[in-house]
Order: C-alpha cells, then sequence, then structure tokens
C-alpha cells in the first residue's frame, strides 16, 4: 500500500515539466514578431515586375547570341564584305549594347521603399545588372531634389539619382517628406546688367510718368 501511494504522487510532478518548457516557445514567438513590425513598407513600384521581365528576357537573348556567334561569324564569311559587315554590326547591337541600355535606365528604378520607425532611415530596393537587388540606406536628409529633374530621376541620393512615382507612396505625407515639400522655400532675385547709375536713372524715368 505505500508503494502505490509514492508512485500515485510522483506522477503528477513528472506530467507537470512539458507543460512549463511548451508555455515558453509562444513568448519567444511574438517577440520576435514585434522586432519585425518596427519596418514599414511605404512604396512599391507597380513596374517591377515588368522590368525584371523585360532584363531577364535581354540577357536571356545576349547569352543565346554569344552562344551562336561561331554560327554566325561562318555564315556571314560568305557575304560580301559590306553585307556582312551590316549584318554582323546589327546583330553586335542587339547582343552587346541592348543589356547596357537597357541598365542604364531600369537601375534608377525603386521598387520598394521602407522606413525604419525608430531609427528614421530608408531603405530604397533597385535591380543591379544580373537583377540582384541592391539596397540604398538614407535618411530625409540625405536627399537632394534637382531643380530641373533629368532623364528617369526624382531624387539623388548620396550623388545616386532614383526614380520614384510620386503616386505609388502608401502615405501622402512620406512623399511630402522625401521630396522635401515642408522646408520653406528660397526666393533669389537676380539683377543682370543693373549698376547704381542705371538705376537712378530708372527711378527718375517712373517719377516722371504722370
Amino acid at each position: 500500500m505505500t508503494a502505490s501511494r509514492l508512485l500515485s504522487t510522483a506522477s503528477p510532478v513528472s506530467k507537470q515539466v512539458p507543460e512549463s518548457g511548451s508555455s515558453i516557445k509562444p513568448k519567444l514567438k511574438c517577440e520576435r514578431n514585434d522586432q519585425n513590425s518596427d519596418t514599414n513598407v511605404i512604396y512599391v513600384g507597380t513596374l517591377a515586375r515588368h522590368v525584371r521581365i523585360v532584363k531577364v528576357f535581354s540577357l536571356s537573348t545576349s547569352v543565346a547570341g554569344i552562344c551562336l556567334q561561331p554560327f554566325i561569324y561562318t555564315k556571314l564569311s560568305a557575304l560580301p564584305v559590306v553585307l556582312a559587315v551590316a549584318v554582323g554590326g546589327f546583330a553586335s547591337f542587339f547582343i552587346y549594347l541592348t543589356p547596357v541600355f537597357l541598365h542604364l535606365v531600369s537601375k534608377r528604378y525603386v521598387t520598394e521603399i521602407t522606413l525604419d520607425a525608430i531609427t528614421g532611415e530608408y531603405s530604397a530596393t533597385t535591380y543591379t545588372f544580373f537583377l540582384r537587388k541592391k539596397v540604398h540606406r538614407f535618411t530625409a536628409d540625405d536627399v537632394m531634389v534637382p531643380n530641373v529633374p533629368g532623364l528617369f530621376t526624382s531624387i539623388r541620393v548620396h550623388g545616386v539619382p532614383l526614380f520614384i512615382d510620386r503616386d505609388l507612396f502608401t502615405d501622402r505625407r512620406y512623399f511630402v517628406q522625401l521630396f522635401k515639400y515642408t522646408d520653406p522655400l528660397e526666393w533669389e532675385i537676380v539683377s543682370e546688367g543693373l549698376t547704381p547709375d542705371n538705376d537712378k536713372d530708372l527711378d527718375k524715368s517712373s517719377s516722371k510718368k504722370p
């Protein structure tokens, strides 16, 4: 009887150990989710998918053209010199220069912008030549808005031109902050070719008028 009582009292203790261990895991998961919630997506480029498709097609055709070059050159050797040069130059343009031109335009297109709510740091994502994601980290003070926007250039970050569509921000205040619409306007009046004598003549002529 005494042995059976000892076994009955010891069995509840062994059942409580896994329950205490299982209650710790959900708390760890909640802490990790709270840490990831500090970064907010404030901009998503709608043309990101199309840019990726065009670059993939251009790179694949260029690789195929490079692989077919021995076959192309053997066929060109049977043609007249002028025709061979024209066909070879046309083919080389699409094989080598088209991906370069596409990259010069698409490397400025921002596909996504995130904001760290704690540090106030922005992260803009663009594509490299081989479609790898490149992240540009900056703050609002690092942004320079050109007076005359260039080709596919909305802002400059550390001297790097970036193209952003102002209508794709999730909140209007982020657009206002990045494009510095909150800064006061600086007016500058420049008088060209006017000397103090010219100013006096202008005053006299204006006083003579009725």
